[in-house]
């Protein structure tokens, strides 16, 4: 069954103090919903979402952590998703903006659940192995697959102190020499230095 065929699962919210105002409203709320939101993405969001509410690594904590522990709980998360196989292999001989949003949709429901694993996702695996497929070679493939596969741990180090993110601004340069076969690195003043590296920590 396509998906635009299957019905949007919309589950009824917990009853609460709200109950009574919404049964007042003149409208549906789950019909608005679909017209504000794809109902393709609300689809994967609750897929995602009935999917991790089975896994106990996924269970809302009644505490905070210690930085150390949220740190490991967050890579055990990111470990575990790879594991799970939220993105059926079929996505990927499908068209790239329908592909983009809906590895998006994943992230987005991730983000709710636990927005440590979701940044870690977006910019350890997402934003790395697109630089690496638009700028990359053959070459790099057993890279890519292993940050795909959540065998290595990457990260970017693209925040300048003069600019933040601004990639355009970006003023420190790395030139590859063949001869030492090594890049040069230049940053030109303190201005121009990294100051934050995402993924990192």
């Amino acid at each position: 069954m396509p998906e635009e065929d299957k019905p949007c699962p919309i589950p009824d919210l917990p009853r609460g103090p709200l109950c009574e105002y919404r049964q007042r409203a003149k409208f549906s709320w789950k019909a608005l919903k679909q017209v504000l939101e794809d109902p393709n993405v609300i689809r994967i969001r609750y897929d995602v979402w009935q999917k991790l509410e089975r896994e106990p690594l996924f269970a809302p904590l009644t505490n905070t952590l210690p930085v150390d522990q949220q740190k490991e709980r967050a890579a055990k998360q990111v470990k575990r998703i790879a594991e799970l196989k939220l993105d059926p292999q079929e996505i990927y001989s499908m068209d790239y903006k329908y592909r983009v949003r809906y590895l998006m949709s994943i992230n987005e429901a991730l983000h709710a659940v636990c927005p440590s694993m979701s940044v870690k996702i977006a910019l350890g695996v997402g934003l790395f192995t697109n630089a690496l497929l638009a700028m990359g070679s053959e070459r790099h493939s057993a890279i890519y697959n292993a940050a795909w596969n959540r065998e290595i741990i990457t990260c970017l180090a693209i925040t300048e102190v003069s600019h933040g993110s601004n990639t355009k601004r970006c003023r420190t340069t790395a030139t590859y020499d063949p001869k030492t076969q090594e890049f040069i690195i230049n940053t030109p003043d303190f201005e121009a230095a990294k100051c934050w590296v995402g993924n990192l920590g």
